[in-house]
């Protein structure tokens, strides 16, 4: 069985050879017999292929860069909502708390945009609103549903069951339909 040696050029971290050995023992034991160019003062090796290499500070291995590397690095982006702890060395998110937030570099924080509040409540009442049409509709169907069993000495329990949970949808959309408008005008005096 065979190992393939990952050399690595120290200054430029830069995979610079593949030799295969016997084993990753029988490399560490005596490098030159598989790569005559090696040199410990100018190299490092691995016995996987590093996508990111870099030196450990504290064990001087080589090992892959974690993902708090790759950011101070440059090689990675933050997305919004995440942000350097530099104190434990890891990346911190914070969960976007609604549609209208922006994400602020600056204070590592989620930061509410006025505009964008105010379009998404009355996005969301509209589309409350136009429930509550349809549950309207559904209703004056089943007002005439039940009538023509009744005419039809059918039973209506089933009809009137769901007679009773459209006006108690409707009831609980007009509340909350009223809760959005109430909070639409105060948050259009915050935007003008």
């Amino acid at each position: 069985m065979t190992t393939v040696i990952f050399i690595y050029l120290i200054a430029t971290m830069e995979n610079i050879a593949k030799p295969v050995a016997t084993s990753a023992e029988d490399f560490k034991e005596n490098p030159t017999m598989f790569y005559p160019d090696w040199d410990s003062e100018t190299m490092k090796y691995s016995t996987v292929l590093l996508q990111n290499p870099v030196i450990d500070s504290e064990t001087g291995e080589l090992r892959e860069m974690t993902e708090f590397e790759k950011v101070k690095a440059g090689k990675r982006v933050l997305e919004d909502g995440s942000y350097l702890d530099e104190a434990n060395k890891t990346i911190v998110t914070v969960a976007k708390p609604n549609e209208y937030s922006d994400w602020d570099k600056n204070t590592n924080s989620w930061v509410e945009d006025k505009t964008k509040k105010l379009q998404y409540l009355k996005d969301t009442r509209y589309k409350k609103q136009q429930e509550y049409i349809k549950l309207k509709k559904e209703l004056e169907n089943k007002e005439e549903e039940k009538e023509e069993f009744e005419n039809l000495g059918f039973d209506i329990t089933e009809t009137e069951e769901r007679i009773t949970e459209i006006k108690s949808e409707m009831d609980l959309l007009k509340t909350e339909i009223a809760k959005l408008t109430k909070e639409i005008k105060k948050v259009e005096k915050e935007v003008i």
